[in-house]
């Protein structure tokens, strides 16, 4: 469905305008004819020039590669900017529910002291035993 419509542009930019109204598959070996005359054509050309004419094709790709990526980060960052304004003339949003309260920790456990105290009182006593 789509090979009439890609095949008739693609003549058109190669060959010409259809003006004999022929067929897709006409179109296609037109097409075919055409590119193998070119690469006939620049088999005889000199190599140096061709690599030239490639090398300066290739570095304008490039270039044109460059520019529009640099036009979609510069549209993309007008966004963002755009937004951002946006985002600071807006009304200020409204805190809604209860607001959150600073809780304090739980307290330390304290350690036992009970059994540090039963240690020294047993201490003691042996002490008073063996040196009484």
């Amino acid at each position: 469905t789509a090979l009439p419509i890609f095949g008739g542009e693609v003549y058109r930019n190669c060959i010409g305008e259809n003006e004999a109204n022929i067929t897709t598959l006409h179109m296609l070996t037109s097409i075919e004819n055409r590119l193998e005359e070119l690469f006939e054509q620049l088999d005889m050309m000199p190599v140096e020039k061709v690599e030239a004419a490639e090398k300066a094709k290739e570095k304008e790709r490039r270039l044109y590669a460059l520019e529009k990526k640099k036009e979609e980060e510069r549209l993309l960052s007008e966004e963002r900017a755009r937004r951002a304004l946006e985002r600071a003339r807006a009304e200020p949003k409204k805190q809604t529910g209860k607001k959150l309260v600073f809780r304090s920790e739980p307290p330390q456990a304290k350690k036992k002291q009970k059994e540090t105290s039963d240690a020294l009182d047993k201490e003691q006593e042996e002490l008073q035993y063996y040196f009484s």
